[in-house]
């Protein structure tokens, strides 16, 4: 069977789906422009790397990788439990929280179901939506933020799902507390509505919604994800997990395969939870480097972004690919945001302080010669 002959097979929707395209990594952008020692500042990875603790934890399991891991992550609920005062029943560990968005999609989507987001939001979200046959409604933002207002407009009877990333990536904004609680009160019951918290250890503003609450009081339409890639450094792993009521992960874990967490994961992430210390040096870090590249765009003249995430949106007044390529040749990688629409916007992720100095450089070199024009 020939090519034309199979794709009679593939679904119409699928064919039509743009796939992710991560950022690129430090090795390819080595081996191909022959460079050395790049900086990687485009996947809003841990600038520390993962913690110690960690490590030791994973270099004990590599005697035992022979066997498979705990296919229901005994040991990491029992410590998630005890970190949020919740029942262990209450958590579904994923390959990454973004197993849990496809988890999501996969337990609740049929084809013809509807999908509300932004447009401006996480691209794994219309990717996903997609891949079910669903319809994926994105509502314009407002100031670089969620229209709570307008989520609600979009809804009907065929909504099943709202992602909200909050802080939202890629733009590091936050929707505050008093909206969400608004929100929340106008939601039909019927939908789940997943809230994305995969940056919420940075998150520094006094209005920033605590939505555990709800969890913990049985809100049965409500699920926080979180992952272990940012703040605890394990992105290689591909760790994270969700929270809500325990009817939706019981169901939920009806659609998840045997196995999904591998188990390095399993025990660094537990070894990483209990690392306080490391989690204060990367929250200081983040902290830090986002005033410095507050300064820095400022003094260039270049409008910005506040952020409560660990990366920065600004404006390079040009087409950002164009920006991204010349820096990857001096050996900076960032993120053109192109993809969400905003084609003179970079995304940079916090680094060290070498590493943001590094990227300024570059960039005012850039900007100086004007390239990307």
């Amino acid at each position: 069977m020939g090519i034309t002959e199979m794709k009679k097979l593939f679904k119409d929707y699928i064919q039509d789906v743009i796939p992710y395209e991560p950022g690129k990594p430090i090795e390819d952008v080595e081996r191909e422009l022959g460079l050395l020692h790049v900086t990687k500042l485009a996947s809003n990875e841990n600038p520390l790397g993962p913690s110690r603790k960690a490590l030791r934890a994973m270099r004990l399991a590599l005697r035992k990788v022979h066997f498979y891991p705990d296919g229901k992550c005994f040991e990491l609920r029992k410590r998630l439990a005890h970190e949020f005062s919740l029942g262990e029943d209450q958590f579904v560990i994923g390959n990454g929280s973004n197993e849990i968005i496809e988890l999501l999609a996969r337990g609740f989507l049929n084809e013809g179901d509807k999908v509300i987001s932004s447009d401006s939001s996480f691209l794994v979200y219309p990717l996903i939506t997609k891949v079910c046959g669903a319809t994926y409604v994105s509502v314009p933002m407002k100031d670089f933020r969620y229209d709570l207002r307008g989520i609600l407009d979009q809804i009907d009877e065929r909504t099943k799902l709202i992602f909200i990333a909050n802080p939202n990536n890629p733009t590091g904004t936050y929707v505050r507390a008093t909206e969400v609680e608004d929100f929340l009160s106008k939601v039909p019951k019927d939908m789940i509505v997943c809230f994305d918290e995969a940056y919420i250890d940075f998150v520094e503003a006094s209005d920033f919604p605590y939505l555990l609450f709800h969890v913990k009081a049985g809100k049965p339409n409500i699920i926080l994800l979180r992952t272990f890639s940012k703040s605890y450094g394990l992105a290689g792993l591909r760790i994270g997990y969700g929270m809500a009521s325990r009817e939706l992960i019981q169901y939920l874990e009806k659609a998840r395969q045997p196995f999904n967490v591998n188990r390095l994961a399993q025990i660094g992430a537990c070894a990483a939870l209990d690392d306080r210390l490391f989690l204060w040096r990367t929250k200081h870090v983040i902290s830090r480097g986002r005033q410095y590249l507050y300064r820095k765009f400022t003094k260039l003249g270049l409008s910005f972004v506040p952020s409560e995430a660990n990366f920065v949106l600004v404006d390079v007044r040009r087409d950002s690919r164009l920006v991204t390529d010349a820096l990857m040749k001096r050996g900076v990688i960032v993120r053109p945001m192109n993809a969400y629409g905003l084609d003179r916007y970079i995304r940079v992720t916090i680094g060290t302080r070498f590493e943001l100095m590094r990227f300024i450089h570059a960039l005012k070199k850039v900007l100086r010669k004007g390239e990307g024009k």
